[in-house]
């Protein structure tokens, strides 16, 4: 299921919003014992963080381009 982006919600929200919902999973999967779900969760929410403070330190010119397809190029 593929969400829609709205315009006026830039990527370094996107992001940050990534990086909280990654630590409440962080947390939900520890209570639960579930010790790889736990850790790819954390993966996730310092990668989205990397990228919080990547996006503040890089000039933002317009929207990001939208890519019209997912698929890697060698199978298109």
């Amino acid at each position: 299921m593929a969400a829609a982006a709205s315009p006026r919600v830039g990527r370094e929200d996107v992001a940050a919003y990534v990086a909280r919902l990654a630590a409440e999973m962080v947390e939900l999967a520890r209570v639960a014992d579930l010790h790889l779900l736990a850790y790819l969760a954390d993966m996730t929410r310092l990668e989205a963080e990397q990228q919080v403070r990547l996006l503040r330190r890089t000039p933002q010119i317009g929207p990001a381009p939208q890519a019209r397809d997912t698929r890697p190029p060698e199978s298109r």
